[in-house]
């Protein structure tokens, strides 16, 4: 009997060293699984801000030429402005500069 018990013992203590190392096994998958999962996390959250840093960046060149073209109108319009003048001054001016030269 006392045999007996010790042979029990004997096959609960190695059922336990089993179940020990399936414990390992199953805890060592799932922090693998965890790593992989949180591996694929991050590149789909890299990728993610890649598509909004290009987004943004598009919003922003797109914005640019907006003002890049509103500048150049600007730019002409006061170059017309100033060509405009210029003109209505180019007959006084033309007189005096023929005015001084015969003067001489």
């Amino acid at each position: 009997m006392y045999m007996d018990a010790v042979k029990d013992i004997q096959k609960l203590e190695e059922q336990m060293e089993q179940a020990k190392a399936q414990a390992r096994t199953q805890a060592q998958e799932s922090i693998s699984a965890a790593e992989k999962a949180g591996r694929e996390m991050l590149s789909e959250a890299r990728q993610a801000i890649r598509r909004a840093d290009e987004e943004a960046m598009a919003d922003c060149e797109a914005r640019a030429e907006v003002h890049r073209q509103e500048v150049l109108a600007d730019a002409a319009a006061e170059c017309s402005k100033l060509r405009s003048q210029a003109q209505s001054h180019m007959d006084e001016a033309v007189k005096r500069i023929v005015e001084r030269v015969v003067e001489r």
